[in-house]
């Protein structure tokens, strides 16, 4: 067989071998063949199978955009629930300056929180359903409690979903909500230095902070640990968390923005335990609550999940 013939193959011939090779019949032929790196006997080279850096990036990319496009419409669900409930006004209505703010910093596009205004005013949904504010009771693991708040257009929907994420880990719908106080919830910090600066933010007295909270209406305020989330200086300032009547949300935040220059980081309605029925929960426990609150979290519906577990 010729060198060429050879070529054409995909093999190789190192030629003619020496005499003293050629002697040992018994382990080398005539010629030595080498193979490369195509298959035998094809003469083109050999194609991607098709997990190329382009293929991870647009699986990531699509992952992406659906996880981006839900978000958007939780938040535009809530904006409508509760413009439609309260009032398109945002100054006059808690409910729904939190939900915009919400959708402000979940990176919500302006478009869409001015469509979700415009569909509060006639239509509820995409498809012209109304949209319904519905809550759910739970008993999680370790007997704690859970609460489930939603916003649907198909309650017989939304129940199965939700059935079905506590029936996966071995929890059941059931009286919670006894467990709870309805209160208007208001975060903010104090900023010592100016925006952008790297300098090291001063501490206030956690006195000053509750004096200005009871003037402005607030029941209680208790420290939390700063916001994992922030950058720069922000990162080490605490948290403090104000809880009000829920028709005093809108004011009283509005009042410690104006009145002692801080800023609100959150601020809506919520279900906040009880002090004396907040339950400890062992790792096990634990671990399986965090994975009932995530299914809970991934439906459509569901807008924000309760517990009175620490």
């Amino acid at each position: 067989m010729s060198a060429r013939t050879l070529r054409c193959f995909g093999l190789q011939a190192y030629g003619a071998l020496p005499v003293h090779l050629t002697q040992r019949r018994r382990r080398l032929p005539e010629l030595a063949v080498q193979t490369c790196a195509c298959r035998l006997f094809a003469n083109s080279l050999p194609t991607p199978s098709g997990h190329n850096k382009w293929s991870t990036i647009k699986h990531t990319k699509f992952a992406n955009d659906a996880a981006k496009n839900m978000t958007a419409m939780k938040h535009s669900r809530a904006i409508v629930a509760a413009a439609k409930i309260g009032g398109p006004d945002p100054d006059s209505n808690a409910r729904l300056y939190s939900a915009i703010e919400a959708a402000k910093k979940a990176s919500v596009t302006k478009k869409t929180i001015e469509s979700a205004l415009r569909r509060a005013a006639g239509l509820g949904g995409n498809d012209g359903k109304a949209l319904e504010n519905v809550t759910y009771e739970a008993i999680g693991p370790g007997g704690s409690a859970i609460v489930i708040e939603a916003l649907t257009d198909n309650k017989a929907r939304t129940v199965t979903s939700v059935r079905t994420c506590l029936t996966k880990q071995a929890c059941q719908l059931g009286p919670a909500l006894f467990f709870f106080d309805r209160k208007g919830v208001i975060r903010i910090v104090k900023r010592t230095v100016p925006d952008g600066s790297e300098e090291t933010p001063a501490v206030i007295e956690f006195d000053v902070i509750f004096e200005h909270a009871i003037e402005a209406g607030a029941e209680d305020i208790e420290t939390l640990d700063p916001d994992e989330e922030a950058e720069g200086p922000e990162a080490e300032l605490p948290v403090y968390q104000i809880l009000v009547d829920p028709v005093d949300t809108a004011k009283v935040a509005q009042q410690m923005k104006d009145s002692y220059g801080y800023d609100i980081k959150e601020m809506g309605i919520e279900y906040v335990p009880k002090k004396d029925s907040v339950i400890e929960l062992t790792d096990p426990q634990g671990e399986t609550m965090r994975k009932v609150v995530g299914l809970l979290n991934e439906i459509d519906d569901v807008q924000d999940v309760y517990t009175n577990a620490s």
